[in-house]
């Protein structure tokens, strides 16, 4: 396969079996929402002018689209993708009409994988990242292919089984790429 390189070995392949909606992916709308609040209440102490209140509005709505833009990115680019894990690297390919793309995490460089159990036979794994990655990752999700990821399994089958082999192969696994 394409994104493999010598010697190196796949242990599992998969694609997302369903797209699994959770706060954060959200959390802009409530951000959002509480802007809308606080900005109606100043408007009714300050009694701002009717013009004045339909900017606001009109500001609020450009914000609130842009957020399910991104959502919408996130979950085409969900659907397009494809996870493969070596004895080296956990690679991710996206194969949509402009072209392929992959982009590919060292074992060595992960956490320790968690996995979140979703009732159905699937599961996401994620790498307990760090207040500071999860806040650059809402930023640039679905965003150009030279902005580094935080990698993320969703909606895998036997997801306990993958978290299984990412951790065995992740502490002797050698650069590549």
């Amino acid at each position: 396969m394409y994104p493999l390189a010598e010697d190196e070995r796949l242990l599992w392949s998969g694609r997302p079996q369903r797209y699994v909606r959770r706060y954060r992916d959200y959390h802009y709308y409530v951000t959002v929402g509480i802007l809308v609040l606080v900005v109606s209440a100043l408007a009714a102490v300050l009694d701002l002018s009717r013009w004045a209140m339909i900017g606001w509005i009109v500001v609020f709505s450009l914000f609130i689209t842009s957020g399910f833009e991104r959502n919408r990115e996130r979950r085409g680019f969900i659907a397009v993708t494809t996870y493969l894990v070596t004895d080296r690297r956990l690679i991710f390919v996206s194969e949509s009409p402009p072209g392929i793309e992959f982009r590919w995490v060292q074992l060595a460089d992960l956490g320790k994988p968690r996995v979140r159990d979703h009732g159905d036979g699937t599961g996401t794994i994620d790498f307990h990242p760090t207040t500071a990655e999860w806040l650059r990752d809402q930023g640039f999700r679905s965003r150009p292919a030279w902005h580094p990821i935080l990698p993320e399994l969703m909606a895998v089958p036997d997801a306990a089984h993958v978290a299984e082999l990412i951790s065995r192969n992740a502490p002797r696994s050698p650069a590549v790429g």
